[in-house]
């Protein structure tokens, strides 16, 4: 890791690469370490700023104002958000006297926003193919880390293999369940990676050229993944799927001319398909022994996974107002309306005070929101999250005049983020880790960064086009051909 954070130190262009193998790489290497300590989950974030000190030394533009049209779409949501984060760090310490707890939160709520940055510089200065190259590197990456789901499943004994502590099991639909995590440290990480591993592997296959033997095999492909997925035991990765797919098709056809009816069209289709999963499917697979399910037959236990994963659509609504509505009045009435300050809500690091405060209530995005940031925090927040829609849906209007390419993989990175924040809203655990953090802020990055890219990409195309044109008049005119006045 050291000689990782020195290459990325060196050169900043190979840190989001290589913070992609670190990410990947320190949940294995944690398990085979006595003790497996806490620290390791650090290892992809220490790699990363390495990197993004090398940027500053390279005197690259490091602050979000470099971004093009930050100032007047974030200026204010954002200097006041920081503000709070900083003022809700001073009240955590003074709350709780943690200098950890405190220094995790900041971690959490800041660190997106250092992604967001050198992403955008990496992206405006390598292009479309450096982005593709990176996204193949995670897909790969990935797809090797969740090979160790299905060795799980079968049974295979390693030591990387299953999550640091207990594990979980998942009493459910008259069966139990092993949530497999294969290499990864938990399965509710493992299904995080799957759900974007899918959507990677859909931009690959689409973002160039969009035909219908494309789509088809990008299809197949996210249909494979999810069947692994399942074995997580985590069902809102089936989720995450469904809105990306289904905002994506919206993205491509409502910022196409006349094609609004055809959006809507498409939105209509998505929510009667949702009805219909949720009316017709039967959650009930039968009767199972109440032992672990790995002595039953291979077919037998994934039946259970399943089914258990087709409940996703019908359990979602009372999901939402469990985790994501009903937490809030029980966070003020605990708390207070300031919150109790960042990383209090925390896992494996909040005081016996901030969880006797917690009891689950923050395990939803909003409940996290509110014990962190207090009422007026969730109130920052969902101004900041309006702000950057505003500003997302400027950068796409402008991507798609410019570029289709770059516009579908940038409509592509936005349905994978919208996908991210409705799964925070009612699952937030996995959202306290440096390495997601960090991704969601270079996928951020990746789209505020198309219009440039696109800018660019048009300017090269049409410079290499008056080129041919010139070279092609310089070999025509000594044969004496006469020449159009305009290629003259």
């Amino acid at each position: 890791m050291a000689f990782a954070a020195l290459l990325a130190f060196t050169n900043w262009r190979w840190g989001l690469s290589l913070f992609l193998v670190a990410g990947l790489l320190q949940d294995p290497a944690r398990k085979l370490v006595p003790g497996q300590p806490v620290y390791f989950v650090l290892l992809a974030g220490a790699v990363f700023g390495a990197a993004w000190l090398g940027a500053g030394l390279s005197r690259v533009r490091l602050g979000p104002s470099a971004m093009e049209g930050w100032r007047r779409y974030m200026g204010t949501p954002f200097a006041l958000f920081v503000a709070l984060v900083l003022l809700q760090a001073f009240h955590s310490y003074a709350r709780f006297g943690s200098v950890q707890m405190t220094g995790i939160g900041l971690m959490v709520w800041l660190a997106p926003v250092f992604a967001v940055v050198l992403a955008y510089q990496f992206a405006v200065r390598r292009g479309l193919p450096a982005l593709r190259r990176w996204m193949k590197l995670y897909v790969v990456l990935a797809l090797l880390a969740l090979s160790g789901v299905y060795l799980q499943y079968e049974g295979v004994e390693w030591p990387v293999l299953g999550e640091v502590g207990k594990g979980l099991t998942i009493y459910d639909v008259g069966t139990v369940l092993k949530a497999y995590s294969g290499f990864f440290r938990s399965s509710e990480i493992a299904a995080w990676h799957t759900a974007t591993a899918a959507a990677l592997l859909f931009i690959l296959f689409t973002g160039r050229r969009l035909n219908f033997l494309r789509l088809l095999a990008a299809l197949a492909l996210i249909g494979v993944l999810v069947a692994l997925g399942i074995l997580t035991g985590r069902r809102k990765m089936l989720v995450e799927v469904v809105i990306f797919l289904s905002l994506y098709f919206f993205l491509v056809a409502w910022f196409q001319r006349g094609a609004h009816r055809l959006a809507v069209g498409l939105a209509v289709v998505g929510l009667a398909g949702w009805f219909a999963v949720v009316g017709f499917v039967d959650p009930d697979p039968g009767e199972r022994p109440d032992t672990a399910n790995y002595q039953l037959a291979p077919g037998e236990r994934y039946k259970g996974y399943a089914v258990r994963g087709s409940t996703v659509f019908q359990d979602a609504p009372e999901r939402f107002s469990q985790l994501g509505v009903r937490p809030i009045a029980f966070i003020v009435e605990r708390a207070g309306w300031m919150g109790a300050g960042v990383g209090s809500a925390s896992q494996g690091v909040a005081s016996d005070e901030a969880a006797a405060l917690n009891r689950g209530a923050a395990e939803g995005g909003l409940g996290k929101i509110t014990l962190e940031l207090g009422v007026p925090g969730l109130l920052l927040v969902l101004w900041l999250f309006w702000s950057l829609a505003r500003y997302v849906r400027a950068a796409l209007a402008v991507t798609v005049q410019l570029s289709r390419p770059h516009a579908r993989v940038a409509f592509a990175l936005v349905a994978l983020l919208a996908a991210k924040v409705a799964s925070f809203s009612v699952a937030a655990q996995a959202y306290s880790d440096i390495f997601i953090l960090l991704l969601l802020g270079s996928f951020t990055g990746f789209v505020l960064a198309m219009p440039v890219m696109a800018r660019k990409a048009l300017a090269a195309r049409e410079a290499a086009q008056a080129e041919r044109a010139a070279l092609l008049a310089r070999q025509a005119a000594p044969a004496g051909l006469r020449l159009p006045g305009r290629m003259a």
